[in-house]
């Protein structure tokens, strides 16, 4: 005979597993925009794709923001954390329509991209062409390579 009772059985697992995904989804939220972003389950809001390229110079992040305006676009640096917010705008449709599917992201968005290295704040650009926004982030001096001459000893 199979035991429903509260303490096991059918109903002791459920509450078992109903604990452990109450822990991890507390575990995602006090990590943060962070940790919900990589889990990818943050409500309302669509993650534009990213690419973070470094040079000899400076970073590079690539953002897909297709559709959206840069009059809408909020991009700054605080500290090491580049965050760009923005408004994708919404369709229009009639209350008519049949939506069969509905896969293209509108509403706000925003992402956080940690700086690989330090960036000089006074050596920033943006700009966005195609619906791709480009931001330029100069190196910090410290975070630029140089060559190091070598010496030989006797000479």
């Amino acid at each position: 005979m199979t035991d429903f009772g509260k303490s096991g059985g059918l109903f002791g697992s459920s509450d078992r597993i109903r604990e452990e995904l109450e822990r991890v989804v507390a575990r995602l939220r006090d990590g943060g925009e962070k940790a919900l972003d990589a889990m990818g389950i943050r409500s309302g809001e669509w993650q534009a794709q990213a690419d973070v390229i470094e040079t000899p110079d400076a970073v590079i992040v690539t953002l897909n923001v297709p559709g959206v305006d840069s009059a809408s676009l909020d991009v700054k640096i605080v500290g090491n954390m580049l965050t760009i917010n923005g408004t994708h705008p919404t369709s229009d449709m009639d209350a008519h329509w049949i939506v069969h599917i509905k896969n293209r992201p509108q509403g706000e968005f925003s992402h956080s991209i940690p700086m690989p290295i330090p960036v000089n704040h006074e050596e920033v650009s943006a700009e966005i062409n195609d619906g791709v926004l480009t931001v330029r982030l100069g190196k910090s001096e410290a975070a630029k390579s140089r060559s190091i001459p070598i010496s030989q000893r006797g000479e």
